[in-house]
C-alpha cells in the first residue's frame, strides 16, 4: 500500500507524460503536413493513436496531480485513471489492427484477432471498474491514501504485448528484415523501460513505454528512406554510397533490373510479394537496393576479397529467373561494377538507362569497358549534335555529305545519286549514321542536319554542273521530324535558290509514316514543292508499314524498293511474281521503280527483268564522299 506522500518521494515526475504529450502534438502535426503514404485507413489509425496516448498522457498527470492534492476527491481520480488505461490498452489494439495490413493478415485470422483483442479490452476495462467498486483493486480512501492489491491493467498490457509479439513472429517472413527488427526493436525498449521503472518503483514513464512502439511504426512504415514493399532506398543515396566507396578504395557490384509494372503487380499479389521477399532474404544479405523511376531498382554490393562475386551473381540471376517462370514479368537486367573508365558518379546510373535502350526484353547485359566507351563516345556525339545545332551553320564542317551514285537502265549511265551523311568529329573521327541519327531523332536535333546536308548537296551539285557534268538530280533524305516544321517547304525553296541551283536537281526522300498527322502534312509538303519542280521519292518500299491507298494519294515521283523486296525475289518463284507484279503495277501507274542494294550481276539482271528504271547498291558503288561522284558522271551535256 502506498500513500499520496510517497508520491513526493519520487514515484512520480510529470515530466514524462508532458514530453510525450509534446511530441504528440509535433509528431501529429509533421505527419498531417508532410504524410506521403497512400493508404488513409492507416493513416488515420496512427493519427487516432497520437490522440489516445496524448489524451491518456494528460489523464495520468491528472491524477497524479489530484493524489497530491490537499483534498482528495476519489471520484475523478477514478474517471481520470480509467480513462488513462481504457486509452492504453486502446492505443494496443489499435496497434494490433494497425499491423494487419503490412503483414496481409488473411480475412479471417484478421477477424480473429478483432474479436479477440476487442474482447480483452471489454474484460480489462470492466475488470480494472469491478475491481475499484469491490475495493480489490486500486482504491482511494477519504483520508486521501489509496491502495492496489493487483493491478489489471498490467495484467491486460502484458497479455496484449504478447499478442503482438506473437503476431510479428508469426509472419515474420512478410517483412523486410530491416522492417522487423525496427519494428520488435521499439517494442523491445518499451517493454525494457516498463521493467526498470518497476524494479524502481517508478511510475513516470509508463505513457512514454506505449509511445515507443508507435514512433517505430511510424519511421519504419510512413517516414522511413525505403519503400515499405520492395525494401529499396530513395535514389537519391545511390551517387552518395558509390562516391563514399570510391574515395575509400573499395570495389562495389551493381545490378539493376527494371520490371514491367511490378510495383501495381506486387501490391496485387500476395504470392509475388512472398516470392520477393524470399528472393531478397536468400540473396541480399548486406548490399543496398535503390528505387528510380519507371519501376528500375538497382543493387549496389560492395565487394570484399573473401567472397567470390561471380558465384554470387550467377546463384542470384538462377534464383530470379526460376522466380520470374512463375510469374513472368517482363525485366532487363543491366550488372556492372565500379570502374576508374567511369569519369563521373552519376554516370553508373546513365550508364544502366544507356544499356536498357539497346536490350530486348527479358534479357541481361554485363557492362564491358567496351560499352562504357561506346556509352562516353554517344555522349560526345550528343554534345556534337547539341553544338551543331546551336551553331545554325549551314556550312558547319562536322557534317559530311557522302552520297551513292544511282544507275539509269535507259540510259546507262550514273545520272542520279542518293547524298547520304556522315559526321567527322575531333574525338571519335568519322561517325557513320546508325550511331548518331537515331541520337539526332531522340533529341530532336536531326533538322539541322538534315539543311546542312541539303545546302551542301545544292552547293556541289552546282559545282558539277558549272563544271560541264550531267547531273540529273540528287536526292535528300528528311525525316518525319523535319516535315512537322511549318517553315520546311520555305526553308529548303531558300536553300535551293541560295545555291543558284534549278528546283529538279534535288529530289525529296521521304519514308511512310503510320501517323495520320504525319500523313497529312506529308501530303501538303508534297504538292507544295513539287510545284516548283522538286521531285519526291518514298523510301523503303516493303519494309514496316506500307499502305497503298496513302501511297496512291501522294503524287510520288519514284518508288524505292528496300534491299528485302530484292532478296524476297530470289525466295521462290512465288515472290518472285509478287515482287515483280508491285514494281509492273507502279511503272503501269507512272511512277518510277527504284532498286536498292543491288550487289551483284544476278541482282541486276532480276530487276532489270521486273522493269526497274533506277538500281543503286554496292556492285556499283559504296558511298563516297559526294565530290568523287565525278567519277560517275557524263560530261556529255545533250541528254
Amino acid at each position: 500500500m502506498f500513500t499520496a506522500s510517497d508520491l513526493n518521494l519520487g514515484l512520480y515526475s510529470p515530466v514524462g507524460d508532458i514530453t510525450v504529450m509534446a511530441l504528440c502534438i509535433i509528431m501529429g502535426v509533421f505527419i498531417k503536413q508532410a504524410y506521403i503514404g497512400s493508404e488513409k485507413k492507416r493513416f488515420r489509425i496512427i493519427m487516432l493513436i497520437l490522440v489516445f496516448i496524448l489524451i491518456s498522457a494528460m489523464a495520468n498527470v491528472g491524477v497524479q496531480m489530484m493524489l497530491k492534492a490537499d483534498t482528495v476527491r476519489p471520484l475523478p481520480i477514478y474517471i481520470m485513471r480509467l480513462t488513462h488505461h481504457v486509452l492504453m490498452i486502446s492505443v494496443i489494439y489499435l496497434y494490433i489492427q494497425y499491423l494487419r495490413e503490412p503483414l496481409w493478415v488473411t480475412p479471417g485470422t484478421k477477424k480473429q484477432y478483432q474479436i479477440i483483442s476487442l474482447i480483452t479490452v471489454i474484460i480489462a476495462v470492466t475488470t480494472d471498474i469491478m475491481a475499484t467498486i469491490l475495493k480489490v483493486g486500486f482504491y482511494v480512501g477519504k483520508n486521501g491514501e489509496y491502495r492496489s492489491t493487483f493491478d489489471v491493467f498490467e495484467i491486460v498490457y502484458t497479455l496484449l504485448m504478447i499478442t503482438v509479439v506473437y503476431i510479428l513472429i508469426k509472419y515474420k517472413s512478410r517483412l523486410l528484415a530491416r522492417v522487423f527488427w525496427g519494428v520488435m526493436g521499439s517494442i523491445i525498449i518499451a517493454n525494457a523501460l516498463l521493467c526498470i521503472q518497476m524494479i524502481n518503483r517508478q511510475v513516470s514513464y509508463t505513457t512514454l513505454s506505449f509511445f515507443l512502439p508507435v514512433v517505430g511504426i511510424i519511421f519504419m512504415f510512413h517516414s522511413n528512406p525505403f519503400n515499405i514493399d520492395t525494401g529499396a532506398v530513395s535514389s537519391s543515396f545511390f551517387t552518395k554510397e558509390i562516391e563514399g566507396n570510391i574515395e575509400k578504395g573499395n570495389e562495389m557490384l551493381i545490378m539493376c533490373c527494371s520490371m514491367t509494372d511490378f510495383e501495381r503487380s506486387l501490391s496485387m499479389s500476395p504470392e509475388l510479394k512472398s516470392e520477393f521477399y524470399k528472393f531478397f532474404r536468400l540473396n541480399v544479405k548486406k548490399g543496398v537496393l535503390y528505387s528510380f523511376p519507371n519501376e528500375r531498382y538497382v543493387l549496389t554490393i560492395v565487394k570484399k576479397k573473401q567472397i567470390d562475386y561471380e558465384k554470387l551473381v550467377e546463384k542470384m540471376l538462377s534464383d530470379f529467373l526460376e522466380s520470374h517462370s512463375k510469374f513472368k514479368i517482363d525485366y532487363k537486367i543491366v550488372i556492372m561494377e565500379t570502374s576508374k573508365s567511369i569519369l563521373d558518379v552519376n554516370d553508373y546510373y546513365h550508364l544502366i538507362e544507356y544499356s536498357e535502350m539497346k536490350m530486348q526484353q527479358n534479357t541481361i547485359c554485363r557492362v564491358t569497358d567496351e560499352d562504357i566507351k561506346e556509352y562516353y563516345d554517344k555522349n560526345y556525339i550528343l554534345s556534337q549534335l547539341v553544338d551543331i545545332a546551336a551553331k545554325k551553320d549551314l556550312s558547319d564542317p562536322r557534317v559530311l555529305v557522302y552520297c551513292q551514285p544511282v544507275y539509269n537502265i535507259s540510259t546507262g549511265k550514273y545520272d542520279t545519286a542518293e547524298a547520304l551523311m556522315r559526321l567527322k568529329l575531333e574525338k571519335t573521327g568519322m561517325v557513320f549514321p546508325d550511331q548518331f541519327i537515331p541520337l539526332a531523332e531522340q533529341f530532336n536535333l536531326i533538322h539541322n542536319l538534315s539543311m546542312i546536308i541539303l545546302n551542301k548537296t545544292c552547293y556541289t551539285v552546282r559545282g558539277f554542273i558549272e563544271e560541264g557534268y550531267y547531273v540529273k538530280r540528287v536526292s535528300v533524305n528528311f525525316s518525319a521530324i523535319d516535315i512537322r516544321y511549318d517553315t520546311f517547304c520555305d526553308e529548303v525553296k531558300n536553300i535551293i535558290d541560295q545555291n543558284g541551283l534549278e528546283y529538279d536537281k534535288i529530289a525529296v526522300e521521304i519514308t511512310e509514316s503510320r501517323s495520320e498527322a504525319d500523313f497529312n502534312l506529308m501530303k501538303q509538303r508534297v504538292i507544295q514543292l513539287q510545284d516548283l519542280g522538286i521531285k519526291f521519292y518514298l523510301d523503303d518500299f516493303g519494309t514496316g508499314y506500307s499502305n497503298f491507298e496513302r501511297i496512291m494519294e501522294i503524287p510520288f515521283d519514284i518508288i524505292k524498293f528496300d534491299r528485302s523486296m530484292l532478296m524476297e525475289s530470289h525466295r521462290s518463284s512465288s515472290s518472285q511474281y509478287m515482287v515483280k507484279t508491285f514494281a509492273n503495277m507502279f511503272n503501269d501507274l507512272r511512277y518510277a521503280v527504284l532498286f536498292e542494294g543491288v550487289e551483284n550481276d544476278s541482282d541486276e539482271d532480276r530487276c532489270i527483268m521486273m522493269k526497274a528504271q533506277y538500281l543503286q547498291g554496292y556492285k556499283y558503288s559504296k558511298p563516297i564522299p559526294i565530290e568523287e561522284l565525278r567519277k560517275f558522271l557524263s560530261l556529255t551535256v545533250n541528254q
